[in-house]
């Protein structure tokens, strides 16, 4: 009986001496979390997981070494057993997006969870010959060395992705999404679930990036972006020129990718399209001239105009990129492009992703690729507007976004999905424009603190706002609004920016749609509209003019026509050579609002408005809509221009 227990005793003094070894080995990982050597994107289910290793190891040897003290117990001995834990370390990583890394910590972490997996299999060998040789369980052991390869295979993929980070010119605190969501690229959560066809797109599967696309346009993931650009800064070279070749326009897609790539991506897209419908043209031309008159030809002559339109877009694009890099702007980036049907494209005047100061333009009905150069020239005059303000140095990025289909003025009023009276088309442009959002925030590279701004025109505002709640405090740090008929939110404070500001003619007849009330009744659209109420909620929530909603207002001047009615031509007025708008817009762009002409907002509004509830879709009917009438702000009338 003493020969055995003395056995038994020996081998719990090798179990204890080896938790005395071992326990703590991933106390200094814990450690320089805890530091915050990486803040935000996956570093809370990282730390967890950690700990959760931790907790491991420490149960396995308690586990082991009570095993062996319960069988001194029966055979009447009485083994001492000493704490085999230690203190958790104090772990504070913040949740959220992506905050920051601190390279030297990082680095020390890895090496230590390199020494975890070099020594822990080795002592669970050494723990597995003791409780053999006790006659208990070996399982303990088996649990040490599972932590073990966890932590060698963590270094292994960590060490690699740490090479790439160092690469970068962002300093010991590399400030880029990729960090986020590209160090610990398991640990982050993946609500999209695309982590695995990521992995696939790089193996140049292109149906793959054809989900990602899909998944980035209806909006719902708000870290796709940043996982997008952790994969793409991960790939090789070689690799990334092997997605660029294969699927020029996907790539110029995905938003993450950078602006320089993408436009790169879309510009190889668009020469080879622009070749391929050109002999496409010429082959359907040559058969129509052989072929009779028929059913056939009149299917051919469908094919050559629907290419002839592709031509025209082409056309219009290639006019718009030709107006950066002239006249003091910088060159011009094709960020997007989708040709046919009414078509698709974003274009900037400038790196976005070096800007110090980013503005997005969202344009609103009637806007068709074939007819992106008044847009394009509207982007273009506000780049320049901007940068004669600008600090010196400052570098803009002024972006027109026609990255939704825009409601046409021929779909007719009443129709439910396609009208301008309808938030269905601003709703379904509301996803791709957060996305495309996020991808500018995750592809920037630090210079400072940058500036984001968005600009809704007309219904683009409608798309604007959609989607500025659906990025409640990530979307852009201010809003520009100009003949806006509502945002689909009831106070400037609902779309969660940090300034909201707008700028209304008092010409402005589709500016004026956010004064009209929806009639009561079930079916909002039908009938007549109620009688019209200065401040009352429009079908896009409450009009951003209106006092009650809260925004800071900024001066347009009216036409020399003055104030006696409408003016269409004031809806599309205020990117006006030396109009005070413009002006205006520039300095909010800078961040310089002591130098804006604001209006002045009463002490008491005329008509106070209720908190609005957005209205329901509308619904179409057969009934005539009344045009409102001419409404001039409610703050003193401004004179001259």
């Amino acid at each position: 009986m003493g020969g055995e227990t003395a056995g038994l005793e020996e081998a719990l003094s090798r179990v204890v001496r080896l938790a005395g070894d071992h326990i703590s080995a991933l106390d200094s990982s814990m450690r320089q979390m805890a530091a915050h050597a990486w803040v935000g994107g996956g570093a809370g289910p990282f730390t967890q997981a950690t700990r959760d290793q931790r907790t491991q190891l420490q149960q396995a040897f308690e586990t082991a070494a009570t095993q062996i003290a319960e069988r001194i117990r029966a055979l009447g001995g009485h083994p001492t057993t000493p704490s085999l834990s230690t203190p958790l370390p104090a772990a504070t990583s913040a949740g959220g997006g992506y905050a920051g890394m601190n390279v030297e910590a990082m680095t020390r972490m890895v090496a230590d969870l390199e020494r975890a997996g070099h020594d822990l299999p080795a002592a669970g060998s050494q723990l597995s010959g003791a409780l053999a040789s006790a006659g208990v369980s070996v399982a303990p052991a088996q649990q040490v060395t599972g932590v073990g390869a966890w932590a060698a295979d963590q270094a292994t993929d960590l060490r690699r992705r740490l090479t790439v980070l160092q690469q970068r010119p962002d300093g010991d605190m590399a400030n880029a999404a990729v960090v986020g969501f590209g160090l610990f690229g398991g640990s982050a959560s993946d609500p999209s679930g695309l982590g695995t066809v990521l992995t696939a797109a790089a193996a140049g599967d292109p149906s793959a990036l054809e989900k990602v696309v899909a998944a980035q346009n209806d909006g719902k993931d708000p870290t796709l972006a940043s996982r997008v650009n952790s994969w793409w800064q991960l790939l090789d070279p070689a690799a990334r020129q092997r997605l660029i070749n294969a699927s020029p326009q996907l790539i110029g897609s995905l938003n993450g990718v950078p602006a320089a790539t993408r436009d790169s991506a879309n510009r190889a897209y668009l020469g080879l399209r622009k070749d391929a419908i050109a002999k496409q043209l010429a082959e359907l031309r040559q058969l129509e001239q052989r072929m009779k008159q028929g059913a056939r030809q009149s299917h051919i002559s469908l094919d050559i105009n629907a290419l002839e339109a592709e031509q025209r877009q082409i056309q219009a694009v290639e006019k718009s990129l030709a107006m950066g890099g002239v006249n003091g702007r910088p060159p011009a980036l094709l960020l997007h492009l989708e040709l046919g049907g009414l078509g698709k494209t974003a274009i900037s005047f400038g790196d976005p992703d070096k800007a110090d100061s980013v503005v997005t333009s969202v344009p609103g009905t009637g806007t068709t690729l074939e007819g992106i150069g008044g847009d394009a020239t509207r982007a273009a005059t506000l780049w320049d507007q901007a940068n004669i303000s600008a600090p010196s140095h400052t570098k803009i990025a002024s972006i027109i976004w026609l990255g939704y289909e825009a409601p046409q003025l021929d779909a007719g009023i009443l129709r439910a999905k396609t009208s301008v009276a309808s938030p269905y088309l601003a709703q379904a442009g509301a996803g791709p424009l957060a996305s495309f959002l996020d991808g500018l925030h995750s592809s920037h590279q630090p210079t400072g603190t940058p500036r984001f701004t968005v600009l809704g025109h007309s219904y683009g505002s409608v798309v604007t706002g959609m989607a500025a709640q659906a990025r409640k405090g990530t979307f852009a740090d201010q809003l520009i609004l100009v003949g806006s008929p509502g945002t689909m939110a009831a106070r400037a404070s609902d779309l969660g920016v940090k300034q909201v500001w707008v700028g209304e003619s008092p010409q402005d007849p589709v500016a004026d749609l956010g004064h009209l009330p929806l009639s009561g009744g079930r079916n909002p659209i039908s009938g007549l509209l109620t009688p019209w109420f200065p401040n009352g909620a429009g079908p896009f929530g409450t009009d951003p003019s209106n006092i009650a909603f809260g925004a800071n207002r900024f001066l347009v001047r009216p036409t020399p026509a003055g104030f006696t009615g409408y003016d269409i031509a004031a809806h599309s007025g205020y990117w006006a050579q030396r109009s005070a708008s413009l002006e205006n817009m520039g300095f909010i762009i800078n961040g310089q609002y002591d130098r804006v002409s604001k209006l002045p907002t009463p002490k008491q509004a005329p008509h106070p408005t209720p908190h609005l509830t957005p209205p329901p879709l509308p619904r179409p009917s057969s009934e005539p809509v009344s045009p409102p009438s001419p409404t001039p702000q409610s703050s003193p009338t401004p004179t001259g221009d």
